[in-house]
């Protein structure tokens, strides 16, 4: 059974900023990231356990990722009792766990 996946109001300015940025660089990379995303929220809503835990986050219940298949990101998300929340569109070398504020 699916479950409902919502990105919160950072992951989603993540989205459009990230989005906007490979369209510049590249015409139709921007649909192609837009692509990769929806791919892994359909993955994440069908197999809400199935991404890999991610360790030393000190919140009740687990925050997963999965990788992206094209682009160098991670969906970082949780699960609530009603519906799976994407906290962030996290770059795998950038910055890493500054998402981590966002889960309080």
């Amino acid at each position: 059974m699916s479950r409902s996946v919502r990105p919160n109001a950072a992951a989603e300015e993540e989205f459009r900023h990230y989005i906007a940025w490979y369209e510049r660089h590249g015409a139709g990379l921007g649909d192609r990231l837009w692509t990769d995303i929806q791919a892994a929220v359909n993955l994440i809503s069908d197999h809400p356990a199935g991404g890999e835990v991610v360790r030393r986050v000190r919140v009740r219940g687990a925050v997963r990722r999965v990788p992206l298949r094209h682009f160098p990101f991670f969906l970082v998300y949780r699960e609530h009792d009603e519906y799976v929340e994407i906290v962030a569109l996290a770059h795998t070398s950038r910055k890493p766990n500054y998402w981590h504020e966002r889960l309080r």
